[in-house]
C-alpha cells in the first residue's frame, strides 16, 4: 500500500509510524482542544454548576444510547480491509463497506427509537425538572450523527489521518462560536443544548461526506441498495458483535458515570465531573489520537511481520506514550484548583480533586488503549470484549461503593481501577498469543 504522502511504504518503524499518524490527527485536535476549553469556560460561567450538569447529562444520555447500539464497524474495516487492500481486492472491500454502512444506518435508526423510548425514564432517574425534559427529547436526534463508524474506518484505512484531524475541528468550532453568541444574548440552558446538539449533527455529516468522497476518489464506492453479490462472511458479523459488546462496556466506563453521579449526587456533581473531563482532554486527546492511529498500523505489522513483532511495537508505543503524558499529569495535579477556578469560576472549586484524579487516570488509559488495539489487530475481539466487560463491572461496582465516601471524586477513582483491571487481562492473554 502506498504511504499516505505518496512515498514508498515501510521507511519507518511501526512505533514511529503510529506517532506520525497520531500527530497528524493532533494537527486539528490541538486547535479543537483550545476551543473546547474556551467554550467550556463560557458555558460554565453562563450556566453555573447545576445547569452545566444538565447540559452534561443530556450529552451523556445521547452518547450512552449511541454506545449501546453502535457497531464498531471501523474496526472491522481495519481488520478485514487491510489485507484486502494489500491484495488489491477492490470487490471484496466494496462488499465489506456495503455491509458496514448498512449496519451503521440500522444502528442510527435503532438509536433514535431507543433514545426516545427511554427519555422519560431517564429524566425521572436523573431528576431533570419538567421544563428541561424537552431538551432531552431534542438531544435524542443527535444520536444518528454520533454513529459514524464506517467513514472514520475508511479514512484510517487509507492513512488519511491529517484529514481526520481537521475534521475533528467541526464540533469545537460550532460550540465555540455558538457559546459566544449565547453568552452575548443572555441565553440559557435550552440554547446551549441546541448548540451542542447541532455541533454533533454537523460533525457527523462532515465525516460521512469525507469518507464517501475518499471512496469515490478511489473508485471503491459500493452500491448500497439491491441484492448483494453473495452472502457476507460470518467472520464479519462475529467480529462486529464482539467489538460492539466491547463498545458497550467502554460506554459504561465513560458515559454512565456522569449519569450515575448526576442521579445520586445531583446535577452540580455532574457539572464538576464534566469540567474535570473537559480539562483533562488536553491529555486525553493525544491518547485518543494514539488509539485511532495504533490499530491500523499494528494490524499491518501483525499481517506482514507476525504477532511477536506487533506486540514489541505495541509495548514501545505504550512506553513512549506514558513518558510523554507523565509530566502533564503531574502538572494537572499541582495546578488543579487554579485550573478549575480559572475556567469555571469559584463555584467549581470542589472539582479540583476530581480534575487531579481524572488526570492520573489518563496513564492507565494510555496503556489500555494500546493493548486493546494489539488484541484487535490479531482478531482477538473476544479478548477485547472480555477485558472491557470485566473492567466495566469493576469500575461501576467500585463507583457505587466509593460515592458515599468520596462524592464526585469516586468517578475518576473507579475509572483508574477499571483501567488497571483491563490492562491485566490484556497483558497476560497477549503474552500467550504473541509467539504465534
Amino acid at each position: 500500500m502506498p504511504a499516505p504522502d505518496g512515498g514508498p511504504p515501510g521507511k519507518m518503524g511501526g512505533a514511529s509510524k503510529i506517532f506520525r499518524n497520531a500527530s497528524a490527527l493532533l494537527s486539528g485536535k490541538a486547535a479543537g482542544g483550545v476551543l473546547s476549553l474556551a467554550y467550556l469556560a463560557i458555558a460554565a460561567r453562563a450556566l453555573g454548576p447545576k445547569d452545566m450538569g444538565y447540559l452534561a447529562i443530556a450529552s451523556a444520555y445521547a452518547l450512552t444510547v449511541a454506545g449501546l447500539v453502535r457497531f464498531q464497524s471501523w474496526q472491522a474495516i481495519i481488520r478485514f480491509g487491510t489485507p484486502m487492500v494489500e491484495a488489491g481486492g477492490g470487490d471484496d472491500l466494496r462488499a465489506l463497506l456495503r455491509y458496514t454502512i448498512r449496519l451503521d444506518f440500522f444502528s442510527a435508526a435503532a438509536g433514535v427509537l431507543i433514545a426516545l423510548a427511554f427519555v422519560g425514564v431517564a429524566a425521572r432517574v436523573l431528576d431533570w425538572p419538567d421544563e428541561a425534559l424537552p431538551l432531552l427529547f431534542l438531544y435524542c436526534f443527535a444520536v444518528p450523527f454520533v454513529i459514524a463508524a464506517t467513514p472514520t474506518g475508511i479514512l484510517r484505512l487509507f492513512d488519511r489521518f491529517k484529514l481526520l484531524g481537521w475534521q475533528m475541528l467541526a464540533s469545537p468550532v460550532i460550540r465555540f462560536v455558538g457559546a459566544i453568541a449565547a453568552l452575548a444574548s443572555g441565553a440559557g440552558l435550552a440554547v446551549f443544548v441546541a448548540i451542542w446538539m447541532f455541533s454533533s449533527v454537523f460533525d457527523g455529516v462532515v465525516v460521512w461526506w469525507l469518507g464517501w468522497r475518499e471512496l469515490k476518489r478511489r473508485g471503491l464506492a459500493p452500491k448500497l441498495f439491491g441484492r448483494a453479490a453473495g452472502p457476507a462472511p460470518r467472520a464479519w458479523l462475529d467480529f462486529m458483535l464482539k467489538s460492539n459488546a466491547t463498545s458497550i462496556f467502554d460506554m459504561a466506563r465513560n458515559g454512565l458515570p456522569t449519569l450515575i453521579v448526576g442521579g445520586a449526587l445531583g446535577s452540580a456533581a455532574s457539572g464538576y465531573l464534566q469540567l474535570a473531563t473537559n480539562l483533562t482532554n488536553l491529555i486525553a486527546h493525544p491518547s485518543n489520537m494514539l488509539s485511532h492511529a495504533t490499530l491500523p498500523e499494528l494490524t499491518k505489522i501483525a499481517v506482514g511481520d507476525g504477532r511477536r513483532k506487533m506486540l514489541g511495537v505495541a509495548l514501545r508505543t505504550m512506553g513512549i506514550g506514558l513518558a510523554a503524558a507523565a509530566p502533564l499529569v503531574i502538572a494537572f495535579a499541582l495546578l488543579s484548583k487554579t485550573m478549575v477556578t480559572l475556567v469555571g469560576g469559584a463555584d467549581f472549586a470542589p472539582a479540583a480533586i476530581v480534575l487531579a484524579l481524572m488526570a492520573a487516570a489518563q496513564l492507565p488509559r494510555i496503556s489500555s488503549i494500546v493493548l486493546e488495539s494489539a488484541s484487535l489487530s490479531i482478531g482477538r475481539a473476544g479478548l477485547a470484549m472480555a477485558a472491557q466487560g470485566v473492567s466495566a463491572f469493576a469500575q461501576i461496582a467500585s463507583l457505587f461503593l466509593l460515592m458515599p465516601h468520596f462524592g464526585a471524586a469516586a468517578a475518576p477513582m473507579s475509572l483508574v481501577l477499571g483501567y488497571l483491571v483491563m490492562i491485566a487481562v490484556h497483558f497476560f492473554r497477549l503474552r500467550r498469543a504473541a509467539p504465534g
